[in-house]
């Protein structure tokens, strides 16, 4: 007698339980498009520089300024892969 008031309670859970595992499954944003400066290539260094100090120097100082830039190119799309802002 007890199992035939269980039967219900246990259909319908089973029930349930399909229904829920047959459901659609949730929908997936696209992710975002690069950013177009993330793109570009690391600017080239400039021509080697002659035998003075003077030469050396702003050479070496050019070719910090262009570090820079490409470092921030590289951090941008490090940030935009990573979903960050």
């Amino acid at each position: 007698m007890r199992s035939l008031n269980r039967l219900p309670i246990v259909l319908a859970a089973s029930l349930t339980l399909a229904s829920c595992a047959s459901s659609p499954p949730r929908a997936i944003a696209l992710p975002r498009p690069l950013p177009a400066a993330a793109l570009q290539l690391c600017p080239s260094p400039g021509p080697a520089p002659g035998g003075e100090a003077d030469g050396v120097a702003e050479a070496l100082m050019d070719l910090y300024g262009l570090y820079g830039q490409c470092a921030a190119l590289h951090a941008g799309l490090v940030r935009a892969i990573e979903g960050g802002p």
